[in-house]
């Protein structure tokens, strides 16, 4: 793996200033390293809980993860998840839904979605607690962004430009190498993790499969609700009792 790649990933993935996301001739945004990015995303919000549940206790923590992945990724998966509710739950043809998913104004969709995921994702971390949570949010960052993958390499692209355009098309080699770099998150708590991979892939298919419906295909916001929503899932699998 090239490392103009992994920097291209990271970029792709989050706002730190590692590369340019042009990337190398070929790699598609270095889309096969997606799930590495996050687990480094989330063993980050993992401290941030640790520190945070230290001081304010874990209500605070799980605010301070969720906080610290939005800084980390500029909140982009979270306004891809916010403008995929207004678009695609929008009444109208595939041209209106599609302008009103650009549209940078969030309509009473998108503020409801946003706010209870946002809502979800914090009371499920406040649950799981410092130690559970920290397999579950290392498992979450990898299942969420190989979601993403998965729908790059399956769904097509329906806008005519955007950056997304360059990561999308085919690439069983890529999704396999995406694959074997999620595997490992599994480990350390095997039965939650499958369970985990299941709600990934449930929730990623979901998604795809109503943008798929309203729009015809994917785009950049497309991939941001697939995250969120399977970011969520394989959180949600780690407070069931096994």
């Amino acid at each position: 793996m090239r490392t103009s790649s992994i920097r291209s990933a990271v970029a792709f993935l989050t706002i730190l200033p590692v590369a340019g996301r042009d990337g190398a001739p070929g790699d598609r945004l270095g889309r096969a390293v997606f799930p590495a990015v996050g687990i480094l995303l989330g063993l980050v919000a993992w401290i941030a809980l640790w520190l945070g549940s230290l001081l304010a206790g874990p209500l605070f923590g799980a605010v301070a993860a969720l906080a610290t992945l939005a800084l980390l990724t500029g909140g982009l998966h979270l306004d891809g998840f916010a403008d995929c509710a207004d678009g695609l739950l929008a009444l109208g043809s595939r041209e209106r839904r599609l302008e009103i998913m650009r549209d940078p104004r969030l309509g009473a969709f998108g503020v409801i979605a946003l706010v209870l995921l946002l809502l979800a994702d914090a009371a499920v971390l406040q649950r799981l607690g410092v130690r559970a949570a920290l397999p579950a949010l290392v498992a979450a960052g990898a299942l969420s962004r190989l979601s993403i993958l998965v729908v790059l390499v399956t769904l097509p692209y329906v806008r005519p430009e955007g950056l997304g355009k360059l990561a999308a098309g085919r690439g069983g080699r890529e999704l396999a190498l995406g694959a074997l770099l999620a595997g490992p998150v599994l480990l350390p708590d095997w039965r939650h993790g499958l369970l985990g991979a299941a709600g990934a892939a449930a929730a990623g298919a979901g998604v795809a499969w109503l943008a798929h419906r309203r729009v015809g295909g994917a785009t950049g916001d497309v991939y941001g609700a697939v995250s969120e929503t399977a970011q969520l899932a394989v959180l949600l699998a780690f407070v069931v009792p096994l």
